[in-house]
């Protein structure tokens, strides 16, 4: 009972060492070494630290904390050390969720014979180098161009489909939901993706230009009327969107500053030359809408 006693003395101890003012111990006394197996990270990667103390101390456990740029734990771990006083710990990451900031985080190592601290850069698209060339080659190829824009992306769950909005092909890959309508909004220079839902997922999509575009810095996008987080590539005629959402959204919409008429081009032509003909011919006839009195 007493061993008990003092070992949640001890771990209570570690737990409080990052909140202690300065250094806990002297540069010196610091026998605890730790590293990541690299220095910059993209969304969804795995962050594996390697550590190792200088001193026998597999009886004492060490205390990790990561740090998200606005300070708040988005990873806590106690690790046990081996045979011979090192560790490892994967930490997985998400697109989304409580890795959703874009910026520099701090990883904090603690132990009972020293302190680590690491910076790492996080946040962005899995790859920065994405083939946005969604052209399709041949009708029997028609997810050919998916592929080409999400090239370099990883592994992503989900069958490639395709919607034809006025001539435009959008492709789209989907997890844990389906998109049932794609509604271009000229109003609001937005498109307005409907969903059904099956749990919290991704919609990866590769809009065309001539589709939706933006002369901002990038969208702003809404799931159910919330600004959303997002990630997003730019093509020469195309934008890659990677947009997470949690299980019962409805809609996603994503705003611009140009976006396709919602009856097309061929639509709105054939409209004006037929109000141009109604014109013509009221003045030929000299036709009059209003009623005589």
């Amino acid at each position: 009972m007493k061993l008990r006693r003092v070992w949640l003395l001890a771990f209570s101890a570690l737990l409080l060492i990052p909140l202690l003012p300065g250094d806990a111990f002297s540069e010196e006394n610091n026998y605890l070494a730790a590293s990541t197996d690299k220095s910059t990270y993209a969304a969804g990667e795995t962050i594996t630290v390697t550590g190792h103390v200088s001193l026998p101390s597999e009886a004492y456990p060490a205390i990790l904390q990561v740090l998200s740029p606005n300070g708040s734990f988005v990873h806590v771990a106690q690790i046990t050390l081996d045979s011979e006083d090192s560790f490892t710990e994967d930490i997985s990451t998400e697109i989304g969720g409580k890795w959703k900031q874009t910026g520099t985080y701090i990883i904090k190592v603690s132990h009972y014979f020293g302190n680590a601290e690491i910076q790492i850069e996080y946040g962005g698209l899995m790859s920065a180098q994405l083939n946005t060339d969604t052209s399709v080659e041949s009708e029997d190829d028609s997810t050919s161009g998916l592929e080409l824009a999400f090239s370099g992306l990883g592994e992503f769950s989900g069958d490639v489909n395709v919607i034809e909005l006025d001539g435009y092909n959008i492709f789209y890959k989907i997890n844990n939901g389906k998109v049932l309508k794609i509604i271009p909004d000229t109003e609001s220079m937005s498109l307005i993706i409907q969903l059904e839902t099956f749990n919290d997922g991704d919609l990866l999509i590769s809009l065309p230009k001539q589709v939706i575009d933006t002369v901002e810095v990038d969208f702003f996008v809404l799931a159910d009327g919330e600004e959303t987080v997002y990630y997003s590539e730019q093509g020469t005629d195309t934008w890659v969107l990677m947009i997470p959402f949690y299980n019962g959204t409805e809609e996603i919409e994503i705003i611009g500053t140009f976006v396709i008429p919602e009856f097309g081009t061929i639509a709105a032509i054939i409209l004006a030359v037929a109000i141009t003909s109604i014109i013509v011919l009221s003045a030929k006839t000299k036709l009059s809408i209003m009623p005589k009195l």
